[in-house]
């Protein structure tokens, strides 16, 4: 080598590493391994699988070309996988080419889950009398999720496909992760008295691992213990986190989620549009026969109204008729007994006494009424109809009447 250049005689390629380690790795040693060991994150494409297997201090990618040969295993499960450690020189990638794949059991954080599950279940926690139904008319709606990730975007594009008015909060919370379960905790007991109408908790997919902050038992009392609605869309639509059993509803996705908080207000404009319509023709309807009617009744009046008063016209002149003829009667009486009475008045006034020969005779300023009262040289005066007398009296002869 050329002494001016960084090169010594011990620099070697990035090809040359690969492929030693790739000559490492094609020994008998690491051709015919059973690996022993928990599935997560297994998928498909095409007819291959890509999964990682992994221990509690260790993991390792794998592959399996043309899976449907062996056992289909599900995240959580515990293999034993036979096979080959593989080692592509130009990308650099070591993983494990399994051949074969056998069910042992349940994986360790699978079975921790479960017996999770198994206790809260036990407490109620999980119970249905506990969930709180949704609003049907949602306007505030919280999402406590990852601003990073697409779920976000899925969830506003389809509450805003259906409805333009409801307000969207999103609370920025890591969904995966060594405390991220306390995070969110921490998140949705600081929001749960702010008047929200609903809280969506959401995260896409992912291994059992990804999901783990969402069987922590820290986070599923938490969501029980809120009283604003919660609906829980966690991973895809087979998978079933802790959360999805505590909250009050349950989707299966984050789209789905937005679907189930928001109401369509293009469909409910339209609804009230048709029933305000349907209202405003059956009040003209109605107003119409009401005013039918109300002409109806007011014609009826007035025809019963005229002949009313033309029947009371021809009583009252009757009646009328009648009176007069009463007053006019009694009037004549009256005047006939007046008369009658006038006359035996006439007949016992003084005056008229007077008139006949008699007179009105006083003593001391006194009626004269008994001779009996009077003596002899007492003065009298005798009134008459034409004048006075004033005398003396001479002589006093009584009668044989007695004295009164």
């Amino acid at each position: 080598m050329n002494s001016n250049t960084p090169f010594s005689d011990k620099t070697i390629s990035v090809s040359e590493v690969n492929a030693t380690i790739k000559a490492c790795l094609d020994s008998p040693i690491f051709q015919y391994l059973e690996v022993f060991g928990e599935v997560s994150g297994f998928k498909t494409s095409g007819a291959h699988a890509y999964f990682t297997l992994k221990d509690e201090n260790a993991q390792i990618s794998c592959v399996c070309f043309n899976y449907a040969r062996t056992y289909r295993p599900k995240d959580g499960e515990s293999v034993i996988l036979k096979g080959k450690v593989d080692y592509y020189v130009k990308g650099g990638r070591l993983s494990l080419q399994a051949t074969s794949i056998t069910l042992v059991g349940q994986g360790l954080l699978f079975l921790q889950f479960e017996r999770l599950r198994a206790k809260l279940t036990e407490e109620g926690l999980f119970d249905p009398k506990y969930k709180v139904p949704l609003p049907k008319y949602a306007s505030d709606v919280l999402v406590v999720t990852s601003k990073t990730g697409a779920v976000i975007r899925d969830i506003v594009t389809t509450i805003r496909r259906k409805n333009p008015v409801i307000n969207i909060t999103v609370r920025d919370v890591r969904v995966q992760g060594e405390g991220a379960a306390h995070e969110i905790s921490e998140v949705l007991k600081r929001v749960d008295k702010l008047g929200y109408d609903v809280i969506i908790i959401a995260r896409g997919g992912g291994s059992l691992e990804d999901l783990a902050p969402f069987y922590d038992e820290e986070l599923v009392r938490t969501v029980f213990a809120l009283e604003t609605p919660v609906v829980s869309a966690v991973g895809h639509e087979t998978d079933f986190s802790l959360t999805d059993f505590v909250a009050d509803a349950r989707a299966a996705t984050p789209t789905a989620a937005a679907e189930l908080v928001a109401y369509d207000y293009y469909a409910l404009c339209d609804q009230v549009k048709t029933l305000t319509e349907r209202m405003k023709r059956l009040v003209t309807h109605k107003f119409d026969l009401m005013s039918a009617r109300a002409r109806l009744a007011c014609t009826t009046i007035n025809h019963k109204a005229k002949s009313y008063y033309g029947d009371c016209k021809s009583r009252i002149v009757k009646l009328t008729g009648k009176l007069s003829e009463s007053v006019r009667e009694k009037v004549r009486n009256v005047d006939a007994r007046l008369r009658v009475a006038l006359g035996k008045l006439d007949g016992l006034s003084p005056l008229k006494v007077l008139s006949r020969g008699y007179f009105y005779v006083q003593a001391a300023g006194k009626s004269v009424t008994s001779v009996r009262k009077l003596k002899v040289g007492d003065d009298i005066t005798a009134r008459g109809k034409d004048g006075e007398i004033r005398a003396e009296i001479k002589e006093i002869t009584l009668s044989d009447a007695p004295a009164e």
